[in-house]
Parts: structure tokens; C-alpha cells; sequence
């Protein structure tokens, strides 16, 4: 059954309300509300809305009736009913803005009242059925995006309806514009096309079809089509364009991927194929043609060709797709054979395609090429686990069969040695040769260990010049020592390297399994620490782990330590030792002598420093050092005491190997003020024996003007000729042919010697190590001589270079 119609009075004199009411009782309007203000009637109505309103135009509260209709919810389509003792022309003109459905002027019949009330409840039922029909069409014309326009030719005035009106640039439902401002947000590229197709429609009554870009609501270009015809009106001689426009931007972009896809389809570096559900192959992109070397005619509408039963078993076949039904994604890599026969690996994924009732429709087969993958993965692999120069096992492959051999000979009781090698002077022979004669030797080395050793042992590069040697089964500790005399006598053969004929030889340090560890760090480190304990016997030798061997190591790594950071706290100093004019006993020169302040133990001197410093790596930035103190203390003599004194430094190998030292020393003399020939660099005979590049650069220090000296001179094997080509301008005498002076005969007849061939090379000469007053008389004698030692002052600090107690005075 229908609902009684709710009929709500708006009034404020209460009799005449209680009198409406009986009024609409009496006509069967039996649900009926009322209220005197307005506001209270906008609160019942949100809360429940009536059929129908009869409003009293003045009323009490802040707004009246006119007012009160104006708030209420348009949506809501509540039919309105003034009811008025008055019919002023500004209020009804005020009312009408509210769009009422009647106005009753008081007194009025029941017959009035009714039928008004019947006339605006009709009125409502249709414009309700109105606006559902709109809103139907509006919500139709939204789903497929499409408006309703119409332009009039004589007035250029635009109307459009629906979507929004994106294309109009508004945001009410429905709007007017003229035609040139939609044609100025048409894109420039399409508004003559448009121009002319509105044009040509209008000219000829046809329809028109046009697809173009506008700008929306957002500034954004969205592809719109307008379809549609022109109609004439004969009565007016109007012209009208009627149409609908529709918003295909999504379609567009649908059209732009497929054309997309299929570029990428037929660009793709991967092969594709589209299988049917009988796994027939449907198409097939460029790549996968030139991935397998297959041909059109061989792969559409049959299976791909790799999974034939030359190829695989069917049970392969069946576990792909399988798995493909379950997942409805799979993948794994296949290692077959393209067209040709030659083998390829390839990456397979296979992804099954549904409908929108989850019904199969095709497969998805993508074929990458991992060929090269493959191949650059298994040279990895080999990288990752062998040497790169010599082919050899690296350290971490090393390490793996050192574990396993391990594990091998613990059921059986037996002994494993490891045995770390290590090429004497190696990096001499980089630093003078080049590393491309380095190569060549690891590389001879190499060959000679693996000859003189057995397939069964393991041969490892660790880097550099280092090599380790597993050996399984092995007996006992001597076996070991044998194996390693073996390997050390077949490196002292000559090696020739590019027309150089080179004598090599080898360290060696030895660990065993079980007797000196239990884990292969433990074994290769101990071996490292026993090769370095071979080293310090001199070399070309070996050496077993003795526990000694890592508090020695130990006590390396911590003044190792120590040094570098007495290094940085500037805890190393120089002490001079005054070189004499042995006729007259004036102070000539010093020499520089490096000693380590340690903060616990005190002054440390240079035969504890020099060691730690060349194994750590620290010499040459502690040479440079010297080099620098060196020529600004002299500096600061000359400036302070007006006197000149030579500076005597003594440079290590390294230093002397370093490319440029020549340039180090030029530009330390110039950063500290010191003329060049205030400086004197001391080398030993064993640093210039038959060392091209030494040579060479002992010229480029005497081209920067300093002197050079031959440190210890008598202790080496320097022959009268090798002397001769040499720049040097002084020998300084080793403190052992000294020490007999001048009981000794054989160091007399040593002396002499010497003596009489500086004189012919024109040598100066200075004799080390004088301690007494008879080795002093003996030597003074010698015309131009200089001398050093403990008689004329130990080694002291550079502010005691000058005190009274040597000063310039003689000292005899």
C-alpha cells in the first residue's frame, strides 16, 4: 500500500496551524507535522523529510518562509506551498526565486487547499520521473563517456551537456560557450582539421566524424571523438550542429600499448612465442628466430622445436606445462641446441593466459639467450677459484682442499704439510725489470713446482710472489723439509727473462697437520710466520713453525704498530755524529742518525727501527722524513751559527727504487733553503751492484748537485771498474778494517789499499768507527782525510751540534 502522504505547516500563529491541520485531517491527510520557526523546520526536515510543505511566508526566528524554503536540500524535491494573507509584487517576486509549486492566499477553501495540494504532489511524481530519466541517460552517457553538444552557426554559441563537460573546460553539468574558446583549447595540431570538418558539415548537411586532442578541467590533453550532423531549420534559416562527443583517451591509450607491445614484441632481445592450449606455437618474435636459428616455417603451429624427443625427454615436456597448470607461471633454464646444432643456454619462462571466465586461452613462452651469461658465469666461477696469470688454485680454492685433505687424514692418522713459499727480492725485480718480467717469473716458477711435485699435491698462487703447497700422507717433519730443499734448489737454476740471465731463490716456511694446527687458517698462517723466520735467516732457505716464530710475529705486528704511530706523533728524531778534518780537527760535517723516542722504553736506534720499518712498508715515508729533517736542520745551522756543515743521509733501497727520487731530494733542498752541495746521500756497495736503474739514478742526484758517498765501504763487492763509472765523490771506510788499526797488519795492508785507489780516483775519504787516540795518529796522517767515531762524540741531539764542548775548536 502506498504511505500516507506526510504533509509538514509551517506557521506561526498556533490557531491557525491547529486550524490547518483539522482542515487537512478532514481532506484524509492524516500523517501532518508542524512548526513555527524555520530553523526547526530545516532540523525535522534532514531528519525526515515530508511529502509536501505548506509555508507561512512571514513567520518567526531569523528567516522567514522564503528563506526557509531556500535551505532546503535540492535533492530532496519537496514540493513547496506559500501560504500568505498577502500579495505584495516584491514578495512573490522574492518566493519565486525558490520556485514554489503554489501559493494559497489566506482565508482560502478546503477545496483550494486541496486541490493545490493535489496539483504540487502530481507535479512532483513527474519531475521525480524526469529527473530519474535524466540521471539514467547522464549515467549511460558517462559509462561510455560520451556528451551531448549542439552549436548554433549564427550565433557560434556552444551548448553541451554530461561528463562533466571536460571538454568545455567547466564544471557544471550543463553550459554555454562559444565555439571559438572550445576551439582554443583544441590542440594547434588539430584545430584546422576540426575547423574544417564543422565547416564542410555545415556547408554541405552531412554528417561529420573527427577525432582531435583538448585540454581538460586539469590542463591536460585528453582524446576526444565528435560525431554527428547539421540540421537547417526552414521556417528561420537557422543552422544548427548536433552531435555527441565521446572522451576515447582511454581507447587511445589501449591502441598506443597494443602498438607499443608490439614493437616490443618484434624488438625485444628475448625470443616470444604465443602457444595455443595444444602448445602449437602461434607466432614467434625476430629474436626468438635468431636466438634458435629456427625458421617461420618450422615453428608456427607446431611445438617449439627444443622440446622434441631428440632434444628431451616427453617428460620434460610434461613437467613444464605441468607445472605452468599449477602456477600458472614457471620457469627454469634449459642448456639444448639452437638449429644449428650448437649448443645454447636459455632461460624459459612460460606464462598461462585466462579469460575473464578463468578459461586457458594461449601460453606466453619467453626465450632469453643466456649464452653469454653462461659463459661469463663459468669464467667467473674459474676467476673466483684459480689464478688468472699462472692457472694455478687461488686462496680461497687452496683453503677448500687444504680442508679436505684434512678431513681425509684425520681416520687415517696421517700428517699434512702446507708449505708457504715466497720469492726472495721480488719486488726488486718489479721496481727494475718491470712487472712484466715479474709475470715472467711467477709464471717459470710456477712450472717448476708443479714439475718437481706430485699430481696429487695441491699448487696455489696465493698473490704476488707467494705460493703454498699441499701435500698430503706425508710422513714426518724431515719429508716436509726435503720437499722444500727440493723446490728451493730447482728455483736457484738460472731463470732467463727477456735476454736477462737471473738468479732467483726462495723462502719457505712449513706447518704440519696435526702438530701445529687443526684448521687451515691456522696452517697457512703459521706456515707465513715460518717463512718469514726463513727470510730472517738469511733467506733460500726454510724453515718448520716453532712456537717462537708467533711471539716473534706477534712482537713485529705490535712495534709494527708502534711505529707508525710514533710516526704520526712525531715521536722520531735525528741525532748528528760530527765528521772530522782529521789534519786539523775541525768539525766538517755530521751524519744523520734516525732514533725513536718511545714513549715506555726510551731512545730506540736505527737497528730496531730500519727492520720493522722496511717489513711494514714504512721506510719510505720515514726516509722521506730524514731526507726533509735532515736539510732543514742544516738549514737552521747555517742561519743561526753562520756555519756551513755538510749533511751526510743515509737513503734506503726502496727510496733509491722509487721512480723520481732524484726529483724528492731536488725538491726537499728547495723547500728547506739548502744549497745542494751542503748534502750528501750515502748508499751501500750492495744497493748499486749491477743495478741499471740505480746507476742511473745516483747521475740524476749528482745532476742535482749533491754528493754521493759509498756507505761501509769494503764490506760489499765492488770491483775498481764499477767504482770508476760511478758519480760518487766519497768512500767512507767500514768501522772493521778500523777497529785493527794500527796493530793489524792485514787490515793496515787493507787500509792502504784503499787509501791508494781513492787516491787514484780522486776520492775523498772518510774513515767510520775511530774510537781511539792511536787509530786517530794512524789515520791523520792520510792527506785530506776525514774521520768519524765515538773518539770525536757519540750521535747527539741537533741543539748540542754546537755547544762549547765540540763547537769549531780542534779537538786534539
Amino acid at each position: 500500500m502506498p504511505h500516507p502522504v506526510h504533509v509538514m505547516i509551517v506557521e506561526d500563529e498556533r490557531i491557525i496551524a491547529l486550524h490547518l491541520r483539522k482542515q487537512l485531517e478532514k481532506l484524509g491527510y492524516e500523517r501532518t507535522s508542524a512548526h513555527t520557526r524555520g530553523e526547526d523546520a530545516l532540523a525535522a526536515i534532514n531528519e525526515d523529510p515530508p511529502d509536501i510543505i505548506l509555508m507561512d511566508i512571514r513567520i518567526d526566528g531569523d528567516i522567514d518562509g522564503i528563506e526557509t524554503a531556500a535551505g532546503i536540500p535540492e535533492n530532496l524535491m519537496i514540493p513547496v506551498i506559500y501560504l500568505s494573507a498577502h500579495s505584495e509584487d516584491a514578495t512573490l517576486a522574492r518566493a519565486q526565486k525558490t520556485r514554489p509549486y503554489g501559493y494559497l492566499i489566506k482565508p482560502f477553501s478546503d477545496r483550494e487547499l486541496h486541490a493545490t495540494i493535489q496539483m504540487a504532489l502530481e507535479r512532483r511524481t513527474a519531475e521525480r520521473a524526469l529527473s530519474e530519466s535524466q540521471h539514467r541517460l547522464s549515467l549511460a552517457m558517462t559509462a561510455a563517456q560520451m556528451s551531448c553538444w549542439e552549436i548554433d552557426v549564427g550565433t557560434r554559441q556552444m551548448h553541451c551537456t554530461g561528463l562533466g563537460n571536460f571538454d568545455l573546460n567547466q564544471d557544471a553539468e550543463t553550459v554555454t560557450e562559444s565555439w571559438d574558446a572550445f576551439l582554443e583549447r583544441v590542440a594547434s595540431e588539430d584545430r584546422d582539421m576540426v575547423h574544417k570538418a564543422f565547416a564542410y558539415a555545415v556547408a554541405h548537411g552531412e554528417f561529420y566524424d573527427v577525432v582531435f586532442r583538448s585540454l581538460d578541467l586539469d590542463q591536460n590533453y585528453r582524446w576526444l571523438r565528435a560525431r554527428g550532423k547539421s540540421f537547417g531549420d526552414e521556417r528561420t534559416g537557422s543552422r544548427r550542429i548536433i552531435g555527441m562527443m565521446q572522451d576515447i583517451t582511454d581507447q587511445r591509450l589501449t591502441q598506443d600499448k597494443l602498438r607499443e607491445a608490439m614493437t616490443v614484441f618484434e624488438t625485444t632481445q628475448d625470443g616470444i612465442l604465443i602457444l595455443d592450449p595444444e602448445l602449437n606455437v602461434t607466432n614467434a618474435n625476430k629474436a626468438y628466430y635468431r636466438i634458435t636459428g629456427d625458421t617461420e616455417q618450422n615453428t608456427l603451429q607446431k611445438p617449439p622445436y627444443f622440446f622434441s624427443p631428440n632434444e628431451h625427454p616427453a617428460e620434460f615436456f610434461q613437467e613444464l606445462f605441468a607445472g605452468v597448470g599449477a602456477r600458472r607461471h614457471w620457469h627454469r633454464d634449459l642448456d639444448t641446441r639452437n638449429a644449428k646444432g650448437n649448443p645454447i643456454s636459455l632461460a624459459l619462462q612460460v606464462i598461462a593466459v585466462e579469460n575473464e571466465e578463468n578459461e586457458l586461452t594461449h601460453f606466453v613462452m619467453i626465450v632469453s639467450d643466456r649464452t653469454a651469461i653462461r659463459q661469463a658465469e663459468q669464467e667467473l666461477h674459474y676467476l673466483a677459484q684459480y689464478d688468472g696469470l699462472t692457472s694455478l688454485p687461488n686462496r680461497l680454492l687452496a683453503t677448500d682442499r687444504l680442508n679436505r685433505a684434512i678431513e681425509r687424514c684425520e681416520p687415517s692418522g696421517t700428517m699434512v704439510a702446507c708449505l708457504f713459499l715466497d720469492i726472495d727480492n721480488f719486488k726488486t725485480i718489479n721496481d727494475t725489470l718491470g712487472h712484466a718480467a715479474g709475470d715472467q717469473v711467477i709464471l717459470i716458477a710456477a712450472t717448476r713446482i708443479k714439475g718437481i711435485t706430485e699430481r696429487t699435491d695441491t699448487i696455489s698462487r696465493l698473490g704476488g710472489d707467494e705460493f703454498l703447497i699441499i701435500r698430503e700422507n706425508i710422513p714426518n717433519e724431515t719429508a716436509a723439509a726435503n720437499l722444500a730443499q727440493k723446490i728451493i734448489q730447482e728455483l736457484q737454476r738460472p731463470f732467463y727473462i727477456s735476454g736477462h740471465e737471473m738468479n732467483i731463490s726462495a723462502s719457505i716456511g712449513i706447518s704440519l697437520y696435526p702438530i701445529h694446527g687443526h684448521s687451515s687458517h691456522d696452517l697457512i698462517r703459521l706456515a707465513d710466520t715460518a717463512m718469514y723466520a726463513a727470510k730472517d735467516r738469511g733467506r733460500r732457505t726454510c724453515a718448520l713453525y716453532e712456537p717462537e716464530m708467533t711471539a716473534n710475529a706477534t712482537h713485529y705486528m705490535t712495534r709494527s704498530l708502534e711505529l707508525r704511530r710514533g710516526l704520526e706523533n712525531e715521536e722520531l728524531v735525528l741525532h748528528y755524529q760530527p765528521q772530522i778534518d782529521g789534519a786539523s780537527g775541525d768539525m766538517v760535517g755530521v751524519e744523520a742518525l734516525l732514533r725513536w723516542n718511545h714513549p715506555t722504553q726510551g731512545l730506540v736506534g736505527p737497528h730496531e727501527i730500519i727492520p720493522i720499518a722496511e717489513k711494514s712498508g714504512l721506510i719510505l715515508e720515514i726516509g722521506d722524513w730524514v731526507l726533509g729533517e735532515a736539510c732543514r736542520q742544516a738549514r737552521r745551522w747555517q742561519d743561526e751559527h753562520g756555519q756551513k756543515l755538510r749533511m751526510a743521509v743515509n737513503v734506503s733501497v726502496r727510496q733509491m727504487q722509487q721512480p723520481g727520487f732524484a726529483d724528492t731530494v731536488a725538491h726537499e733542498l728547495a723547500m728547506a733553503g739548502l744549497p745542494a752541495e751542503d748534502l750528501e746521500i750515502e748508499v751501500t756497495e750492495s744497493m748499486i751492484q749491477d743495478e741499471v736503474s740505480m746507476i742511473q739514478t745516483l747521475h740524476d742526484l749528482r745532476a742535482v748537485g749533491v754528493s754521493l758517498a759509498i756507505d761501509d765501504f769494503g764490506t760489499g763487492y765492488s770491483c775498481l771498474r764499477s767504482i770508476k763509472s760511478l758519480p760518487i765523490s766519497r768512500i767512507k771506510i767500514d768501522r772493521a778494517f778500523v777497529k785493527g788499526l794500527p796493530g793489524n797488519s792485514d787490515d793496515v795492508a787493507l787500509i792502504t789499499a784503499m787509501l791508494a785507489m781513492a787516491d787514484a780516483l780522486s776520492l775523498q775519504i772518510t774513515a767510520e768507527g775511530v774510537e781511539t787516540k792511536k787509530q786517530y795518529e794512524f789515520l791523520r796522517a792520510v792527506p785530506g782525510i776525514e774521520l768519524q767515531g765515538f773518539l770525536f762524540g757519540k750521535p747527539i741531539p741537533a741543539d748540542e751540534v754546537f755547544a762549547p764542548v765540540i763547537g769549531k775548536s780542534r779537538v786534539f
